[in-house]
């Protein structure tokens, strides 16, 4: 594996000031998705989001000559790569979560970028079982809170 480099903070600097004028509702997944996709695309980030570049391991191998013989003896070394990619995806997961609104949030789950964008197409896509399982639950968990209008209460409803 090639090495991978952390973004930089002029990358960083970049991505963050792309604001979206919306956010990921539970009535918008389609176009919410419409719009950050190519984002991410464009930015060379989505690899990280469906698992094209995934996480290396933690450790790997390292060869050190043993004193006592000719024979090499394995031991562990931390690698740069898992390093740099946890911190890679640290921020593409923020990014993405930073299109979330506070009534999608319950579905943000999981620790990597994949794993959240994952738990998103889980909660929101379209025509599946998992999907009609979610929104039952959403409405039978849904409660109007005393402090709260009947418009506001029905407003939830429908997000």
């Amino acid at each position: 594996m090639a090495m991978l480099a952390t973004f930089t903070p002029t990358e960083k600097a970049a991505h963050n000031s792309h604001k979206f004028g919306f956010t990921l509702s539970p009535a918008n997944y389609g176009y919410w998705k419409t719009m950050v996709q190519p984002f991410f695309a464009t930015n060379k980030l989505f690899d990280y989001i469906d698992g094209t570049i995934p996480c290396p391991p933690k450790n790997v191998p390292s060869a050190i000559p043993s004193s006592e013989k000719d024979e090499e003896t394995q031991s562990q070394t931390s690698n740069p790569n898992y390093i740099n990619w946890v911190s890679n995806d640290a921020h593409i997961r923020m990014l993405l979560i930073s299109t979330i609104s506070e009534a999608s949030f319950q579905h943000v789950q999981g620790l990597t970028s994949r794993d959240l964008w994952l738990s998103l197409e889980r909660a929101y896509a379209p025509h599946t079982s998992s999907r009609e399982y979610t929104l039952k639950t959403q409405l039978l968990r849904l409660q109007m809170k005393p402090d709260e209008t009947t418009a506001y209460y029905l407003t939830r409803t429908q997000e």
